[in-house]
């Protein structure tokens, strides 16, 4: 039984925070465009109380809108707006930077799961085999998979500005093969990855309920939590096998989205800046993405997805201490000898990559969204010699949670009435 809770402990995760987030909120029966009609009606009539200075009733904290909203007869489920929303969750891939803003004034929460496998090697963009990687190193890696569990939580504080936080942890397992009698062996390292921090900026919307184009401005960094002291009986693992970068690296991204129902696309620029060295004196590099997605919404709760996914990652700088100075992965630990393994030479890391991301997003409950992906390589130019990725596979959960304040939340003190927001 425990061998069972260890091997399935990522899947086990999933299950401890879905079974109580999939309790939080009801469904909602409001119809869109009475939602529009709605926002139309109240915006006008707060103008004209305005300008004729007429005293108007005290200011609603809140208001209920699914009591206000008629539905349609001919409407024989409920609408799900998280879907709908050009705002919402539902209106990109939630594995996007900056994906999933709520209304202002509410919580988003989202947590995801993803498998990643790497098998066989390559140099550049062609394929090479073991047998070639051991002509240089005694020690060539088979295959690796890296499991990973994130937990990320937003507050949107108006409809232009949005913060978040997103913590991870990862586990990687490794096999090598030794040369000559292709003995093999593994290297493991798990905790807590980096964390990021990460600010939304809507700049231009032509719409700020239901727009059809938007851009935003996306700003953030991430913080060293994730360590870099993984070790194997007292030998320093490869860079591949930290958990972190072990620097304080700063995010700048644009964001841009557009609709025309039952359609959505968008694409997303960003950079991650490596600029400076760890206490271990290298720095990881820097990280430019491009991202274009399109979207087609097929029931009134299920939107299909296709991205095309670019990354490239510069050249390690430096060397750990371990390894340039104590002769940590080179041949009889001796720093003037050759490296063990590809996997110590920071010649070894970087390149370019494009990638093909298929995905659904359901909408079990009003403000819930379950999007599961797979992602293949379509391209690879690596540099050096290293493992060639396989495929992705990831599940996310998201929910969105309304304060007292947000124009979706209820007078019956239900949700987070009770915290006093």
């Amino acid at each position: 039984m425990s061998s069972f809770f260890y091997n399935n402990k990522f899947f086990l995760q999933f299950i401890f925070w879905i079974i109580p987030l999939a309790f939080l909120p009801s469904e909602c029966l409001a119809e869109l465009n009475d939602l529009i009609n709605y926002e139309d009606q109240q915006e006008n009539e707060q103008i004209i109380r305005f300008a004729s200075n007429e005293p108007g009733d005290e200011e609603k904290e809140s208001t209920d809108i699914s009591e206000e909203l008629t539905r349609p007869e001919n409407l024989s489920y409920p609408l799900f707006l998280g879907l709908c929303c050009g705002k919402c969750g539902g209106n990109m891939p939630l594995n996007i930077p900056g994906a999933g803003t709520p209304e202002p004034h509410e919580f988003r929460i989202k947590y995801n799961l993803s498998w990643g496998k790497m098998v066989g090697l390559r140099r550049g963009t062609s394929n090479r085999s073991t047998s070639d990687a051991h002509g240089q190193y005694m020690m060539a890696p088979r295959k690796m998979d890296m499991y990973m569990s994130s937990v990320s939580v937003g507050y949107a504080f108006s409809d232009r500005f949005f913060a978040g936080v997103m913590g991870m942890y990862m586990e990687k397992d490794m096999e090598m093969i030794r040369r000559g009698d292709g003995r093999r062996s593994s290297m493991n390292s798990q905790g807590a990855g980096d964390t990021m921090l990460m600010t939304k900026t809507l700049f231009y919307a032509d719409d700020y309920l239901i727009p059809t184009s938007q851009v935003s401005l996306l700003l953030g960094v991430s913080i060293p939590t994730g360590s870099i002291d993984q070790d194997d009986k007292g030998q320093i693992l490869p860079y591949s096998m930290q958990l972190g970068s072990g620097t304080f690296d700063p995010f700048i991204g644009i964001l841009y989205e557009g609709s025309s129902s039952p359609f959505w696309w968008g694409a997303n620029a960003s950079y991650l800046a490596r600029a400076y060295e760890n206490y271990k004196s290298y720095n990881l590099g820097d990280e430019y993405r491009l991202d274009l997605y399109g979207m087609y919404q097929a029931r009134h709760n299920l939107v299909g997805e296709l991205q095309i996914k670019s990354k490239y990652v510069g050249d390690i700088e430096g060397e750990a201490q371990e390894i340039e100075q104590d002769g940590n992965g080179h041949m009889m630990s001796n720093p003037n000898m050759a490296f063990m393994s590809n996997l110590f030479d920071p010649d070894n890391y970087g390149g370019s990559t494009i990638d093909l991301t298929t995905g659904v997003q359901w909408q079990p409950f009003h403000n819930h969204i379950l999007n599961a992906q797979f992602t293949v390589p379509l391209f690879q130019n690596l540099h050096g010699t290293q493992l060639e990725r396989d495929f992705t596979a990831s599940v996310t959960y998201y929910i969105e949670v309304p304060l007292r304040k947000s124009r979706r939340s209820k007078k019956s003190g239900k949700g987070l009435d009770f915290l006093g927001f």
